[in-house]
């Protein structure tokens, strides 16, 4: 029962972190249709950056995170801008070619000026653990949940209540129809690209606290959030974010019961279940389209 309790606690800590880094995948997908194979990328890109803050200006990952999020916006901004814009209305492999180049582009680039010795973000509470009724967590992670859920939040409210977030779900359900209402689809391509990367900024930022991160290990977190996006329905936040639970209780229950092997076998797991959900509803991919709450 011990056992079961502790897998629970960690899968939902998992969860939480895997439902923010595939939200920024899902609402880029959403919206321009385009499936981004350097999100994983971008979420190091966020996590070295994180680490670089707490290096040289001595910021904290929350205090830093305002500051990811601009930088992440802003980043995505030109890559859609110069990159993914030009190339949208060609073949449909043009964007994923691009996505991919530049994925191994921001690797080697990392690489080369970072080396591939893994780093940690340092915290005041990073050594701290929450002990209640015999339970353990570390508070990085439980600040790590508690964050994404908040960030979460807020991205629902934009999509929801503000007239940004409203264009883009328009442009997300019909391209031509928000052009002749007039809303600049270019504009709103390269806002939700911005948005998209900014959320695996920070995403990578709390992930940075909480254990150790090196250059080539975004083609991972791509694969995952890929996984979660096609089981969650892609656009919905609530959907990805009842995917990411049911993945990271998975692989936390593998973990968990599975000693030495268990994180591998979850990772396995994910894509099993993506087999079966696409054995069983062939049109799935086909209904990963728009944006909603």
């Amino acid at each position: 029962m011990h056992t079961l309790v502790q897998v629970i606690i960690d899968g939902v800590i998992l969860g939480g972190f895997y439902a923010l880094m595939a939200q920024g995948l899902s609402l880029i997908f959403g919206i321009m249709r385009v499936i981004n194979l350097s999100h994983g990328e971008f979420l190091v890109l966020g996590a070295y950056l994180a680490w670089l803050a707490h290096q040289y200006l001595g910021l904290d990952v929350l205090v830093a995170l305002p500051l990811l999020i601009v930088l992440g916006f802003g980043f995505g901004w030109v890559v859609s801008r110069l990159l993914i814009i030009p190339v949208l209305d060609r073949h449909e492999l043009m964007p994923l070619l691009v996505t991919f180049g530049l994925a191994s582009v921001i690797a080697g680039s990392l690489t080369l000026g970072f080396s591939t010795t893994p780093k940690v973000t340092q915290a005041a509470y990073s050594e701290s653990v929450i002990s209640l009724l015999d339970y353990r967590v570390a508070v990085s992670k439980a600040v790590m949940l508690g964050a994404a859920l908040l960030l979460l939040g807020l991205l629902t409210l934009f999509l929801n209540r503000t007239k940004q977030g409203k264009a883009m779900k328009a442009t997300a359900q019909n391209r031509g129809a928000a052009r002749i209402v007039g809303i600049s689809v270019t504009r709103v391509y390269c806002a939700a690209f911005g948005l998209g990367t900014a959320v695996a900024f920070a995403a990578g930022g709390l992930f940075s606290v909480t254990q150790g991160f090196y250059p080539f290990m975004g083609g991972l977190f791509t694969l995952k959030a890929f996984v979660i996006v096609v089981l969650g329905g892609g656009g919905r936040v609530s959907g990805t974010l009842a995917a990411a639970m049911f993945v990271g209780l998975i692989e936390s229950g593998l973990s968990g019961y599975v000693p030495n092997i268990g994180t591998s076998l979850g990772t396995a797991a994910a894509f099993i279940l993506v087999v079966v959900v696409l054995a069983l509803r062939p049109e799935g991919i086909s209904r990963l389209g728009g944006v909603r709450a």
